[in-house]
């Protein structure tokens, strides 16, 4: 189980990454894992990113699916707990805007 899910109340969905790395070795698991607790979601997505220290294209490819999951009055997800090595490579590939970010304090 590469993610913890819970739900808040009005329904907002938090699906917190429990691995140090989302890449190509478990970005299949996360989507598998993430993709029908968000299709089933009726409000807002958060992914809490606070144990992630790394991720590559195909991590940055999973979160992109999942947001793309969401009706376009829902998106954008909300990745919080952002380190900087996770948001310089979301800025560097260019994605950083396809999400809400909040960076790690």
């Amino acid at each position: 189980m590469i993610i913890q899910a819970s739900t808040e109340t009005g329904g907002k969905l938090l699906l917190t990454v429990m691995a140090g790395n989302l890449d190509i070795s478990n970005a299949g698991a996360f989507r598998e894992e993430a993709s029908p607790l968000v299709a089933a979601s009726t409000g807002l997505v958060e992914v809490d990113c606070t144990e992630m220290e790394f991720i590559d294209s195909s991590g940055v490819g999973a979160l992109l699916h999942v947001n793309k999951l969401l009706p376009a009055e829902r998106r954008p997800i909300r990745l919080i707990g952002v380190g900087r090595k996770v948001m310089t490579l979301l800025e560097l590939m260019h994605v950083h805007r396809s999400f809400e970010l909040e960076p790690r304090s």
